[in-house]
Formats: structure tokens, C-alpha cells, sequence
């Protein structure tokens, strides 16, 4: 009874982990849009946005007038004195005299509205460029999300190559060992050459369980990168075989780098702060307007309706810097200066990427002939290991002979496999390389 009471809980067990468990069939667009959607370092960087948008939006409310309520209350336990001059009101000399209430309490409403401040649409267009910039930023800050997960992409795809390989070379030694048994047991083979075979056979296994480890490896940093559940299967729908014609970049494909764009940005960004820091020599100009009620009088019985008296007015306020501009030079220059070095580092990064674009290129094309061509070689490969095979087995090909042979299909393996790794790798640079993402 405890025995079939632990076999279904294990099987509950089992239940509850596979409905957990979910398959995805990706292609590599497949595999970034999801990392894209999944990645929380993606989500907490469109938060950078919001922030920018934000202060963007701040900045263009600065324009609304500035409404306030005030309120002030003054009990005056000893009034001030006025001098009263002789002659008036009949005095014959002068007095000093108290005059006003002990309770002076105002209520109002003030209202001051931007006129002429030029630094307030600089401020508008500082925050907007700054938005731009912090997209673009997120931009380049996905297009290494994307290379992360394409890398990864194809590194699976590249170890499921290897273990496929490992796998063909496990069972041509697998056959090699049976046909060594074989001749072995009819006595037309050395034990030297039958416990090599052995080996090799036994060395085989080991390098196809190590393919195969290698491989989930890469799929589990695949999962990682695009940050699904470890448990969840994959399923790439791309294959090595799809192979795209080199296509030669535009003239103006640099354009879409981000690294341009954001140093442009940066460029327009020290233009408007320049512009800002020449404009405190403008005076600004604002409306202002106030509406009072004051209750004059020795008590508190603000219910006193006659004791209530209004008062307002209107002006125009005008503030002319004069000291500032003094204090401001530095700033200037210090703006100018920056301008100077951001057009230095936009003409040095053009160049480079011109030049990485021009090298990307002619990688991903010298990647391609080279795979062509290994792909040819491997193919070829295997008609040897048909031939030899069938030569092994017949007697007319020492075993000696058979493992030279090997040395060489081992080989052009090891070259398929890596011009397979140098087209991917050309394929994620030159993709980079011309701001295709």
C-alpha cells in the first residue's frame, strides 16, 4: 500500500511538472522578438523612456501661469509710529502717532504668466532631443540583446553540427569495430589493430557525449538569453544549410548606425545648451495680476463684513541680467568647447564605421567561399569512408591505413565546422555592421 501510495504521488508529481512545461518553435527573428518581450533588463530601460518623456512634458508646462493662493495673518501687539509734521490736521507741532489696526489679515489670489523667456522653448527643445537620445540608447542597448541571442542562436545551432558529426564518426567506428571483430575472430586480423579498433570505437562514444552535453549547454544559454523557463523545450526552425547572397551595403547604410545617431544627437545637445547659456544676456518679460481682500481691524470677528475691503492690480515685470552674463562665459565656452569635440568624434566614428562596414562585408563573403568549399570537401569525405570501408572489409586496406584516412576526414570535419562558425560570427558582425538591427 505505501508502495502505490508513492507511485502516485510521483506520477501527480510528474503531472504537475509537464503541465509547466511548454514548447517553442523559433527562428532566430522568432528567438530576439521573444528575448525582446521577455528580457526584464529590456522592460527596466523602457522606463528610461517614460522618465525622459516625462521631464519632456514638465518642461512644456513651464509655459502654464503660475496660480497661487496667499494668505497672511499679523496681530500688531505694539503698532508702529508716524511722524506727524506740524500744520497738519491742526497740530501746531510735530507728533508721533500710531495709526492702524491691530489685526491685519490678507487673503489672495497672484497669478504671473511667461511673456518673453526664451530659455523656456530651449529648455522644451533640450528635453525633446534628450528623449530621442535616451531612445537611441535603448536602441544600441538592444542591438546587443539581439547579437547576445543571435550568437546564442547559432551556437546551438553549431552544437547540434558537432554532435551530428560526433554522432557520424561514432558510427563509421562503430562499423570499423565490427568488421575488425570480425576478421579478428577469423583470425585475419592482428589483436594490435582489433583492440585499436576498440579504442577508437570507445573514444567515439566519449566524443559523442560530450557533443551531446555541449550541445544542451548551448541550448540552456539559449533559454537564458532569451529568458524562457529552463524547462521549456526549443525547437529551432533555421537550419546552417540557409545560406543568404552577400549583398553590397549602401553608400549611406552608416547612417543607420546608432553610434552615429547618438553622437548627432549629442551634437544637437550641446548646440541647444549653448544656445540656452547665450540667452540669460535676454531679459524675460512676465505678466502678473493679484486679487486681495484685507480685514483691518482690533479683533478677530472675521464675520465683520464691513471691516473687509478688496484690492488689485495688474503689472509687468521685466528682469535684466547684468551680472549673470559676467558669470556665464565660462559656461559658454565650455559648450563651445564640447561642440568642437563631439564634431571631432562624429568624423572619427564615421570613419570607423565605414571601415567596419567595408571589412564586415568582405568577411562575410571570404566566410561564405570558404564554407562552399568545405562543404564540398566534407561531402566528398564521406565517399571516402564508403570506399575504404568496403576495401577494409574485403582485406585489401590495413587498418594502419584506414586510421590515416581518418586523420583526414577528422580534419576536413574540424574545417567544415569552423568555416561554419566563421560565416555565422560574419553573418551577426555584418548584420551589426550596417545597422540592419
Amino acid at each position: 500500500m505505501k508502495r502505490l501510495f508513492i507511485i502516485l504521488l510521483c506520477s501527480v508529481a510528474t503531472g504537475a511538472g509537464a503541465q509547466n512545461t511548454a514548447h517553442h518553435a523559433l527562428s532566430l527573428q522568432q528567438a530576439i522578438d521573444t528575448g525582446l518581450a521577455n528580457r526584464y533588463d529590456v522592460q527596466a530601460n523602457k522606463y528610461n523612456i517614460s522618465l525622459a518623456d516625462n521631464t519632456l512634458k514638465k518642461s512644456r508646462q513651464e509655459w502654464l501661469p503660475d496660480i497661487h493662493v496667499d494668505g497672511n495673518i499679523r496681530y500688531n501687539m505694539q503698532m508702529q509710529a508716524t511722524f506727524i509734521p506740524p500744520g497738519f490736521g491742526g497740530l501746531d507741532k510735530p507728533e508721533l502717532l500710531a495709526l492702524g489696526a491691530k489685526n491685519a489679515t490678507i487673503l489672495g489670489i497672484e497669478l504671473q504668466q511667461p511673456v518673453l523667456q526664451p530659455m523656456l522653448a530651449t529648455d522644451i527643445k533640450i528635453a525633446k532631443n534628450s528623449l530621442e537620445l535616451q531612445q537611441e540608447k535603448n536602441r544600441g542597448d538592444e542591438i546587443k540583446i539581439k547579437v547576445q541571442i543571435a550568437t546564442a542562436y547559432y551556437n546551438v545551432l553549431l552544437k547540434n553540427l558537432q554532435q551530428a558529426i560526433a554522432g557520424r564518426d561514432e558510427t563509421r567506428f562503430r562499423e570499423y569495430y565490427t568488421l575488425a571483430e570480425g576478421k579478428y575472430k577469423q583470425g585475419a586480423l592482428i589483436e594490435t589493430d582489433y583492440l585499436r579498433a576498440q579504442l577508437d570505437y570507445a573514444n567515439a562514444r566519449i566524443t559523442t557525449a560530450s557533443a551531446q552535453q555541449n550541445y544542451q549547454l548551448a541550448m540552456n544559454e539559449l533559454k537564458y538569453q532569451v529568458n524562457i523557463p529552463v524547462t521549456d523545450t526549443i525547437t529551432l526552425t533555421d537550419t546552417l544549410g540557409t545560406v543568404n547572397a552577400v549583398r553590397l551595403p549602401a553608400a549611406d547604410s552608416y547612417l543607420n548606425r546608432t553610434e552615429i545617431r547618438q553622437i548627432k544627437l549629442l551634437q544637437q545637445d550641446n548646440q541647444l545648451q549653448l544656445r540656452k547659456a547665450q540667452q540669460y544676456a535676454i531679459p524675460t518679460v512676465s505678466v502678473t495680476g493679484n486679487y486681495s481682500r484685507q480685514y483691518l481691524y482690533n479683533d478677530f470677528k472675521y464675520t465683520q463684513g464691513e471691516w473687509w475691503t478688496p484690492f488689485s492690480y495688474v503689472g509687468l515685470k521685466l528682469s535684466v541680467p547684468i551680472s549673470g552674463n559676467i558669470k556665464n562665459r565660462h559656461q559658454i565656452r565650455n559648450y563651445e568647447l564640447k561642440a568642437l569635440q563631439t564634431t571631432a568624434d562624429l568624423e572619427q566614428k564615421t570613419a570607423d564605421v565605414q571601415f567596419e562596414i567595408l571589412q564586415a562585408a568582405t568577411e562575410l563573403n571570404n566566410a561564405l567561399l570558404n564554407m562552399q568549399t568545405t562543404r564540398k570537401n566534407f561531402d566528398l569525405s564521406e565517399k571516402i569512408y564508403q570506399q575504404q570501408q568496403l576495401e577494409f572489409s574485403l582485406g585489401s586496406f590495413a587498418y594502419n591505413n584506414l586510421l590515416e584516412t581518418e586523420r583526414s576526414i577528422s580534419n576536413v570535419e574540424q574545417q567544415y565546422i569552423k568555416t561554419q562558425y566563421d560565416y555565422l560570427l560574419a553573418q551577426i558582425k555584418y548584420n551589426k555592421a550596417t545597422g540592419s538591427w
